[in-house]
């Protein structure tokens, strides 16, 4: 598995490069690399998800998504925000779900 993720980022690192080289569009390829290192960022922090194993496979297929959607950016050059947003959107579900659990240790206090 680690694998094949490794093969992801370097496929989508090539591609970019490779569409920079045909297009010249510097502002593309940059924003395409922050919205890759976003996307590992989500995908290194959403292992503190692991207690909640249904979320954290939600934030797996969010991460694929959000994959899916950088890599038609690349080609099409149409922004996928929602595709980008939805790991986020799942850490965010996590930490409510935290909150709202541990909110009866407040109350009893």
């Amino acid at each position: 598995m680690k694998a094949v993720i490794i093969l992801a980022i370097l496929f989508a690192i090539g591609i970019i490069v490779l569409m920079y080289k045909r297009e010249a569009n510097i502002k593309k390829m940059a924003f395409s690399f922050f919205i890759l290192l976003t996307i590992i960022g989500l995908a290194i922090v959403g292992n503190v998800m692991r207690s909640v194993m249904p979320l954290f496979l939600a934030h797996i297929i969010a991460l694929i998504m959000a994959y899916g959607g950088l890599v038609y950016y690349v080609f099409r050059e149409k922004s996928q925000w929602i595709l980008w947003l939805l790991p986020l959107a799942t850490l965010v579900l996590y930490v409510v779900i935290a909150w709202v659990g541990n909110e009866h240790v407040i109350w009893f206090s």
